[in-house]
């Protein structure tokens, strides 16, 4: 019980530092709302579980033994934030539930439900970070000869926490945005994320692994 509670405590840090999906919230809250930025949550979410059933596996450990294989999924992560960065720097946001100035920023088909989940789930299933986390963050708090089972339950706390920090974002998010009317201050907020998620990708990109 001690371990699982530091693992927590540990967790909660590591996931209330903005990155990458924190930037991904930040856009879906102020270019369409709550309800987009808790989808792209739940997407988050859903790639961390996906992760906490590879390593009870044993799939993220054959990855991290891979170094090509490795390299693969980091540099598809970078490829995928510098598109999105990219794709927000270019474009004209979309509209925000933030009043009729927002509404006016409007150009293309509303962002769906999916849209907004698969960014949140792509992101995340391709960040060698969270790989890290289930390779070797979580064995550090797992006793000699533990079962998968302490594997999954580890991991699926470390999701929920992300889940529950990023939910938070996108509520504070979202009601910002809400009381926020002018267009042009919503625009810069949009190519500010976008250049902050392509600089991650960068940073993806050129980071030399450890070791």
């Amino acid at each position: 019980m001690s371990s699982l509670v530091a693992f927590a405590a540990l967790s909660v840090v590591l996931v209330i530092i903005p990155g990458p999906a924190v930037m991904l919230i930040l856009k879906s809250a102020v270019a369409r709302g709550r309800a987009p930025a808790l989808l792209t949550a739940l997407g988050v979410l859903a790639a961390d579980l996906v992760w906490a059933g590879a390593s009870v596996a044993g799939l993220t450990a054959l990855l991290v033994s891979s170094q090509v294989a490795f390299d693969v999924v980091r540099y598809l992560g970078a490829a995928y934030l510098i598109f999105l960065g990219i794709k927000l720097l270019v474009t004209r946001s979309s509209a925000a539930p933030a009043g009729p100035d927002v509404a006016a920023l409007s150009t293309g088909r509303p962002r769906s439900g999916w849209r907004a989940f698969r960014e949140g789930l792509l992101s995340d299933l391709s960040n060698p970070k969270t790989v890290i986390v289930f390779t070797s963050v979580i064995p550090q708090f797992l006793h000699h000869g533990a079962r998968p089972a302490d594997t999954l339950v580890l991991g699926a706390a470390f999701a929920v926490i992300g889940f529950l920090s990023l939910t938070s974002y996108a509520l504070v998010f979202s009601a910002a945005a809400k009381m926020l009317r002018n267009a042009r201050a919503i625009r810069v907020i949009l190519r500010a994320g976008g250049a902050i998620l392509a600089a991650f990708g960068v940073g993806l990109a050129v980071e030399r692994p450890a070791g």
